[in-house]
């Protein structure tokens, strides 16, 4: 399949662009087949066909990044723990945004009231709590971190099973920038203009607080798939073992401190 080819790990750390554009795609064949077989469950059924349909892409990623942590053990490539895995972040973003992209498509052209009914009742939530604890730093510290830890876990029990929980935060985020955009439409905007005005304007609104926050998932996730591969392919106790196990500590501990700043800017 040309899909499939485009989302082989090495293509698609160069060429992130691919990731984009493929999860797009899949993101429309996922709500499709979700409102097609479960109308009414269609709000989660196509987050959990995207994860099924990527998770297996994202669990070859992290083998390679697994890889990489065995040469640097043996010490043969260069750079450091960031260097070696910098590019696996620019293909977790770009999986996110494409289905941001294509929801948030979705939710203002193909308006239906299933398909993101529990990302609705998120946000609804989300804007009540908002007005009664506003500037409230360890409530969003602690709400987040909780996440981060989830991302982390999942993807240790799983490979790649993070990829549900980021792609539910990706259609949370889609529903609340086409809200935006529906709201442009109600001033009689044309839908097209409203969505290329309104998604931007949404995503710029969360930007100071989202982009440490969602990076924060990313290298959980990150973190978590590295010491899965590595619990399956290297022998505990070994050099390699350690080194892997020392780094997704490493990366857990950076994605805290990414949480800890985002939480401040949104207590702000």
């Amino acid at each position: 399949m040309v899909l499939e080819s485009m989302l082989n790990p090495k293509n698609a750390e160069d060429k992130p662009w691919h990731v984009f554009i493929v999860s797009i795609v899949y993101t429309f064949i996922a709500v499709f087949f979700a409102s097609l077989l479960f109308p009414s469950q269609a709000s989660i059924l196509s987050v959990a066909l995207i994860t099924i349909i990527l998770v297996p892409f994202f669990q070859r990623m992290f083998i390679l990044e697994e890889k990489k942590e065995d040469r640097a053990a043996h010490k043969l490539t260069k750079g450091n723990l960031f260097t070696r895995h910098a590019k696996t972040i620019y293909v977790f973003s770009a999986f996110f945004l494409g289905v941001i992209v294509a929801m948030s498509f979705i939710f203002i052209f193909f308006p239906d009231n299933n398909l993101f009914s529990l990302q609705t009742e998120t946000i609804q939530g989300f804007s009540t709590a908002a007005a009664t604890q506003s500037g409230n730093f360890w409530l969003y510290f602690q709400n987040n971190t909780q996440v981060m830890v989830l991302v982390y876990v999942l993807s240790i029990l799983f490979g790649a099973g993070s990829v549900f929980v980021l792609g539910w935060n990706a259609s949370v985020i889609a529903v609340y920038v086409g809200t935006i955009s529906r709201s442009f439409i109600a001033q009689g905007f044309a839908p097209s203009a409203a969505y290329l005005f309104g998604v931007p304007l949404g995503l710029s609104s969360i930007l100071l607080h989202g982009i440490p926050e969602i990076v924060a998932y990313f290298i959980a996730g990150l973190g978590g798939g590295i010491l899965s591969v590595g619990i399956l392919r290297e022998k505990w106790g070994g050099k390699n073992f350690h080194l892997i196990l020392k780094d997704s500590l490493i990366l857990l501990l950076v994605a805290e401190c990414l949480i800890f700043a985002a939480a401040f800017i949104e207590a702000v």
